[in-house]
């Protein structure tokens, strides 16, 4: 009986390994599988459920249509369904669509991209990363308060009544930005992980850090002589995370003014803060005119 029972329940197994040895299917046989309608309609039929995708009452559907949108580049039809996703009742399905504007190397959507600026924080945040991928630095001033945060000792620069009106776009809910666009902005793979895993720690006390984090990256591209000032402040942020990120930043846009700066973090209490700190001072010193 209990060889009977094993015999039985291997059955399955015998027969997948039977079917594994078989061999491969031969082109006439893929062929005789592949559907008969003409490439043109498979065309059209494929815009039309992209379409369907957009105009889907849910909400993680209409995400997944832009996404997909997204991957086909900066084709007219392509990117002016993506455009319509920027005027969705769901702010993450906006924030999806500026995103994705950014990726397809979109530039006719700038003007779009600049008007949604004007969006909620995460969808504002998200269209001037997208603008800045497409070459538009207009934006830099919401990088600018991002890595301001909440603090009051900020370097100055911006009269107090634009910070005031503009004081919307940098809130504590940045965090929505979410560990993935955090990860860009760290160098190798290993540290991009530890630094994206601590940045998802803090976010439970600190939620603006990996708002803070992105910032940090985006404006270590900046030549604006501000955002030298604005990241050497930085360097006093609360969260590690954010402090390795400037760290990285500085090693990048910093000079030989900025290694004095970075001296104080080769003792923090994070070892990331400082290995990228020491890093980041042998790689200013190298800049170093001979």
């Amino acid at each position: 009986m209990t060889r009977r029972l094993v015999l039985t329940s291997l059955a399955p197994v015998a027969a997948g390994l039977r079917a594994f040895s078989q061999s491969p299917p031969v082109a006439s046989d893929v062929a005789s599988r592949e559907s008969p309608v003409p490439a043109g309609s498979l065309d059209v039929t494929a815009w039309e459920i992209l379409g369907q995708g957009l105009d889907d009452g849910d909400v993680e559907r209409r995400k997944r249509a832009i996404a997909a949108l997204g991957t086909i580049g900066p084709a007219t039809k392509a990117v002016q369904m993506v455009e319509k996703g920027l005027q969705d009742k769901d702010t993450l399905v906006r924030q999806t669509a500026a995103a994705s504007l950014g990726q397809m190397n979109a530039k006719v959507a700038i003007p779009h991209l600049r008007a949604a600026l004007d969006d909620g924080p995460e969808v504002s945040f998200t269209a001037a990363k997208a603008l800045w991928d497409l070459g538009d630095t207009s934006a830099r001033e919401i990088f600018q308060q991002v890595i301001e945060g909440e603090r009051k000792d900020t370097p100055g620069k911006m009269h107090s009544a634009m910070r005031d009106a503009k004081r919307r776009l940098r809130p504590t809910q940045l965090a929505l930005m979410g560990a993935k666009e955090a990860a860009g902005v760290f160098g190798p793979a290993s540290m991009g992980i530890d630094a994206v895993e601590e940045v998802m720690k803090e976010s439970k006390k600190d939620s603006g850090a990996p708002g803070r984090t992105v910032a940090a990256g985006i404006l270590a591209k900046d030549p604006d002589p501000y955002a030298l000032t604005l990241l050497e402040w930085a360097l006093g942020d609360t969260s590690s995370a954010v402090r390795v990120a400037v760290a990285k930043a500085l090693g990048d846009r910093g000079n030989q003014d900025t290694i004095p700066k970075l001296a104080p973090l080769l003792t923090d209490d994070r070892h990331a803060v400082r290995y990228m700190a020491a890093a980041s001072i042998i790689k200013l010193n190298l800049k170093k005119p001979t």
